[in-house]
């Protein structure tokens, strides 16, 4: 919508350096009939060199749609440092047309006792410079939105990574507490366990203390 916007500024300047005395005469006659109060004097200058502010206005608008062309290339390859200069000459662009829009409703109001205009007048101005002025905090905030989108990507690598090193390295055990695989026991559990006796040596000694004490039968032999 820019570039259009810069483009119809483009044509408009192009037809008044190709017709500078229809521009003298038409500001003549502006301040002839209407009380130009604040502006008379800008329009004083004009009207003496009509060529050199033609030519800035071409030039402003040559500039403006090459910058808005450059936008939209850093956006379509997501580089921030394209889009800069494209934001600040937006903002110094809607900072103009505000100062504008006031001029010519302060004009509408000296020239104009119709209240319905010029209550009609600001309504279309005020909505023109909202709607403006949201687009360009909208194309402001692009940078920063592919900014949080590296970020992500960048962490979405680093847990992959991270995935990848862990499943290669089986070996490696976590930090955490619960989940150490060899801990050694308590002490005092170690104490108690010195002075138990397996069951079956315990079954082996009472089978013996019940069969009782073993006798050895002693044998004479005689030899004659």
């Amino acid at each position: 919508m820019s570039f259009f916007q810069g483009l119809v500024l483009l044509v408009f300047c192009c037809l008044g350096h190709r017709h500078p005395d229809l521009v003298k005469d038409e500001i003549t006659n502006w301040i002839h009939n209407y009380n130009l109060i604040y502006a008379q004097s800008y329009l004083e200058d004009v009207q003496a060199d009509p060529d050199k502010y033609i030519s800035l206005g071409i030039s402003f608008s040559s500039i403006y749609m090459i910058v808005c062309v450059v936008y939209i290339y850093g956006a379509y390859t997501c580089n921030n440092m394209l889009m800069v200069f494209y934001i600040l000459m937006e903002l110094l662009r809607l900072i103009i047309i505000s100062v504008l829009i006031a001029t010519v409703l302060l004009l509408i109001k000296q020239n104009n006792m119709d209240i319905g205009m010029l209550i009609g007048a600001s309504v279309a101005g005020g909505f023109l410079l909202l709607g403006m002025f949201y687009l360009w905090i909208c194309a402001a905030n692009l940078p920063i939105v592919i900014n949080e989108m590296e970020r992500d990507e960048q962490a979405a690598v680093i847990n992959k990574l991270q995935q990848l090193l862990e499943a290669n390295n089986p070996r490696v055990i976590p930090r955490g507490i619960d989940s150490i695989p060899f801990a050694a026991p308590p002490e005092d559990i170690v104490n108690r366990n010195i002075f138990i006796v397996p069951r079956q040596k315990d079954m082996k000694i009472n089978n013996r203390m019940i069969a009782g004490p073993t006798v050895t039968k002693s044998y004479v032999y005689n030899f004659k």
